[in-house]
């Protein structure tokens, strides 16, 4: 199992990962689609609101600080993401699907999301469950 550290700069921790704003579903709250955060640094204000857009997730576990039994989060990096290549998690499926596919650990302040999906995109401003930021709909941003 090979661990990378991924985005310090743009997804990071002060030893707690980032504030989880608002999670992202389609299809009813059924496909999960993408984060939006503030990172520990930022005020909570609308302007700071940045977003992790997941591409084609097969399969995701969340589970609380207090109860996962693996979080990768080190003193020797702020990451809050890391990749995990040679996953033993993600041996448990069936590889047809999975062949382009990464096991990535989302560290949140106070969740932990693993998740198998074809790519991750960061960006900045709010996410809309469509796939897309809301200046891309022209649309406002939501109240608080």
């Amino acid at each position: 199992m090979k661990i990378t550290a991924l985005l310090e700069g743009e997804f990071h921790n002060d030893g707690k990962g980032p504030g989880l704003e608002r999670v992202i579903w389609s299809h009813g709250g059924v496909i999960l689609k993408g984060f939006e955060y503030l990172n520990p640094e930022d005020d909570d204000n609308e302007d700071n609101i940045k977003h992790l857009k997941l591409v084609e997730v097969e399969a995701f576990s969340m589970t609380t600080e207090e109860v996962h039994g693996n979080i990768l989060m080190t003193r020797d990096s702020v990451a809050a993401i890391f990749r995990i290549d040679d996953s033993d998690w993600m041996k448990q499926f069936k590889s047809d699907h999975l062949d382009s596919c990464n096991h990535y650990q989302f560290i949140f302040h106070s969740e932990i999301y693993d998740v198998i999906c074809h790519e991750v995109k960061v960006g900045e401003g709010r996410l809309l469950s469509n796939m897309q930021t809301v200046e891309d709909n022209n649309a406002r941003p939501l109240p608080k």
